[in-house]
């Protein structure tokens, strides 16, 4: 997981990425040094309102002088065997693309999505990408994917690209292109690095035995270097938190009768796990079954209808979405224009509904920043040169200048924030923990020198600080 927000969570949605790619023989390791470059500091982000009407023809592949259109593929895993809602990434950017349209569009342009493509599994995601890249004519391509194995071939085409990141492919490989045409909700993930926030956590709910599963070497690499993250983030920054139990060895979709009768002997209160969301669902249900009320910090599953009609096997679990939850008040302006739209256009939105909207707001802001004589670089460019990315303060900020860099061997490309907006599911809702009114992000030192505190810095990256 990359030292940054959803410190829990991210990690076990990518192990089922590298799971899947591991299967089709296309993972690879990004553990190579690399230099961080200095900061340049943003270009401006306000345009002239004049400008961003301004029509200027020729602006390059994906771009339709005629149509007046700015074309755009999609690509996600609406074929998934973990039921994930990966296809409502679509949702979402479209519903932005839509408000964005009504306004008049950008550069006398409207946003379009040309083609949504189905990556099956997350098992033709290359395939897909090759395909999208020679017959979509688009300017930009949105990635929601179990695994991301097309990334090399987007960024040796320089497409600009808006990814749901829970993949390690978004940083740059070692001997590989740069990958500084990809853009994610995060940047670049590490998998095992040792974070204050489990930690902190477990010590605020009072836990002080606690569990660690993962999958095995063989099923998924990442799962095991997850797995030794979080242990070495209890050993480094809470000791008085001991992990009384550890697997590392559990196969795809496995049996955990065992491993949940060993955890309630050794009197387990808190459980990290770095699975997939059916393996942490079975996990609830067994742990209910032999009478072990320890809580799980769940990997993924901000799903409104999922957790009210789960029965309250999640009950006291938490969860850290990547994004503002809802739930928190008051809302910043960026959270109500998101939930009214959809609202009001007759659109449920779950998690990914929200990822898809962002990404297209950040898709919007490499636009405005580039100016009116747009081109897929001038795009690319004008992106990296900002050192706290984050629509509306919808999500932690990003600084693009070293984000593509894998933070794994360069703790300084984890950037400025290691932040988590805390929820906690009860009763079939979810309710904030340890948040301050109008602040929704619980944010610790990157320095890991620095102990673990008592009392994070709470923060709102809203316009206004408030939400």
């Amino acid at each position: 997981m990359r030292a940054h927000s959803n410190v829990g969570r991210l990690a076990v949605v990518g192990v089922l990425v590298a799971l899947v790619a591991g299967a089709c023989g296309n993972s690879k390791s990004q553990t190579a040094p690399q230099t961080v470059p200095s900061n340049t500091g943003p270009v401006a982000t306000t345009v002239p309102k004049a400008d961003l009407t301004k029509f200027v023809t020729g602006r390059g592949p994906g771009v339709d002088d005629t149509k007046k259109e700015i074309r755009v593929a999609a690509i996600t895993t609406q074929s998934n065997p973990i039921g994930g809602k990966y296809v409502q990434f679509n949702d979402g950017l479209q519903a932005y693309f839509d408000m964005i349209n009504s306004q008049g569009g950008i550069y006398g342009r409207k946003l379009v999505i040309v083609k949504k493509r189905d990556d099956t599994i997350g098992l033709q995601n290359n395939q897909q990408v090759q395909s999208s890249l020679a017959d979509d004519n688009a300017f930009a391509t949105f990635v929601a994917t179990l695994q991301f194995t097309g990334a090399d071939l987007l960024a040796k085409a320089k497409q600009p690209t808006f990814i749901w990141n829970i993949n390690p492919e978004m940083a740059t490989p070692k001997g590989g292109p740069s990958h500084d045409n990809i853009f994610g909700s995060l940047g670049a993930l590490c998998f095992s690095c040792s974070e204050k926030f489990l930690p902190w956590l477990a010590s605020q709910a009072g836990f002080t035995k606690v569990a660690v599963l993962a999958y095995s070497k063989s099923t998924s690499a990442s799962s095991g270097l997850c797995a030794q993250g979080f242990k070495n983030s209890y050993k480094t920054f809470a000791p008085n938190i001991k992990v009384v139990f550890f697997d590392d060895s559990l196969p795809f979709a496995a049996d955990i009768t065992t491993d949940v009768t060993r955890m309630k002997e050794a009197g387990v209160q808190f459980v990290s796990t770095c699975m997939d969301t059916n393996e942490v669902t079975k996990l609830a249900k067994e742990m209910k079954k032999q009478g072990l009320n320890a809580v799980q910090n769940l990997p993924n599953g901000y799903d409104h209808d999922a957790i009210s009609q789960s029965g309250g096997v999640f009950d006291n679990s938490y969860i850290e979405p990547q994004y503002v939850p809802w739930e928190l008040m008051p809302q910043s302006p960026a959270t109500k224009e998101f939930l009214d739209w959809t609202s009001q256009h007759n659109i449920k939105p779950v998690e990914l509904t929200e990822v898809g909207w962002i990404m297209g707001a950040m898709f919007l802001d490499g636009l405005k920043f580039a100016g009116p004589e747009f081109t897929k670089q001038k795009v690319i460019d004008a992106l990296n040169t900002q050192t706290a990315e984050s629509p509306g303060g919808l999500i932690v900020p990003i600084d693009w200048t070293i984000s593509h860099i894998d933070p794994t061997n360069d703790p300084a490309a984890g950037g400025k924030y290691r932040c988590a907006s805390v929820l906690k599911i009860q009763g079939g809702k979810f309710l904030p923990q340890f948040t301050e009114p109008g602040k929704p992000w619980i944010c610790f030192s990157p320095d890991p020198n620095v102990p673990l505190p008592k009392d994070p810095q709470h923060l709102s990256f809203a316009p206004g600080g408030q939400g």
